[in-house]
């Protein structure tokens, strides 16, 4: 028996070699000179925006203390309030405000003082029009970019909320090429195939989002070829409760992090291998996307609840 147990541990250990190996010639990221520390955060959201936003500013520096060498921290879709549109227009256009507004000069001083990127959901008014909006301000505490939510949901447009222009919005972090989308921008399969063809070493998907499974997670973990990260709310908000899913996904459709159940934050170092055009990355892609249609096929209703 002692025997067969032996064998069986010997079998096991090879084939973590073997698949350590494929992973290391499918994506060769040790040794890579881009990297980024990224922290994404689950919060849990009062109705008052101003302690949204004292919050916001303890969370940062709460990570910082803890993980100085954090680069970016990621948080929610429309995070400086409660996520109600459509059933409380009037509680969402007051929460309302510009892009340069209190939100970001609140921030802008904390991410220059910890020299970190701070990419945060706000609702905005520009004018007399409404936007679900994703801020990312620099080292410097200026806002880096700006992306305006493309693919709404019916409740935000019954709120007066109007979508973006872009259906990403792509900036550069470090060296590190990044795409910026919120929620239900991902279920677009335009917005997908830009994705995809984009080329993008990080995804920042905000969100807010009641899923407590990884089949969405999954399924664009193994589309995009890209780092995938989430950022989300927690708790109860009146009649709805968000679990609070935070994921970080890697290039070869793994699942690196994923928590929920509580206001919390995950930190992962990313590596990013050289995207050159190459056998590599031709095997890399078949690989990952034959995953992507066993998983498919796997939870075909679910998937099909989605067209």
């Amino acid at each position: 028996m002692a025997d067969v147990v032996a064998i069986r541990h010997k079998y096991m250990a090879k084939r973590i070699e073997d698949l350590s190996e494929l992973r290391t010639f499918l994506y060769p990221e040790l040794g890579t000179q881009k990297r980024l520390k990224v922290a994404n955060v689950a919060m849990s959201c009062d109705r008052d925006p101003g302690v949204n936003r004292t919050r916001m500013v303890n969370i940062v520096n709460t990570i910082m203390q803890e993980n100085p060498e954090v680069d970016l921290v990621v948080f929610g879709e429309m995070i400086v309030g409660w996520y109600v549109p459509g059933s409380s227009l009037e509680y969402q256009h007051q929460i309302s405000e510009q892009t340069t507004g209190e939100t970001s000069q609140m921030l802008a001083p904390v991410a220059k003082k910890h020299n970190i990127h701070i990419c945060f959901g706000m609702s905005e008014f520009d004018g007399e029009m409404f936007f679900n909006t994703q801020i990312l301000l620099n080292p410097q505490g200026e806002i880096r970019a700006v992306h305006r939510k493309r693919n709404l949901k019916e409740h935000e447009r019954q709120a007066g909320y109007q979508p973006g222009s872009k259906m990403m919005t792509i900036t550069d972090i470090k060296g590190v090429k990044t795409g910026i989308v919120i929620c239900s921008d991902t279920a677009s399969f335009h917005t997908m195939w830009e994705l995809i063809k984009s080329r993008l070493d990080l995804i920042i998907v905000s969100l807010t989002d009641d899923d407590k499974d990884d089949f969405v997670t999954k399924f664009q973990a193994r589309l995009f070829d890209a780092w995938v990260v989430t950022a989300n709310r927690y708790g109860k908000e009146d009649e709805m409760y968000w679990p609070g899913l935070i994921v970080v996904t890697d290039p070869l459709g793994e699942i690196q992090s994923a928590k929920q159940g509580r206001e919390q934050y995950s930190v992962n170092e990313m590596h990013f291998a050289e995207r050159r055009l190459s056998l590599r990355s031709f095997a890399r892609n078949v690989w990952v996307k034959l995953r992507l249609i066993v998983h498919v096929l796997r939870n075909l209703k679910r998937a099909l609840s989605y067209i």
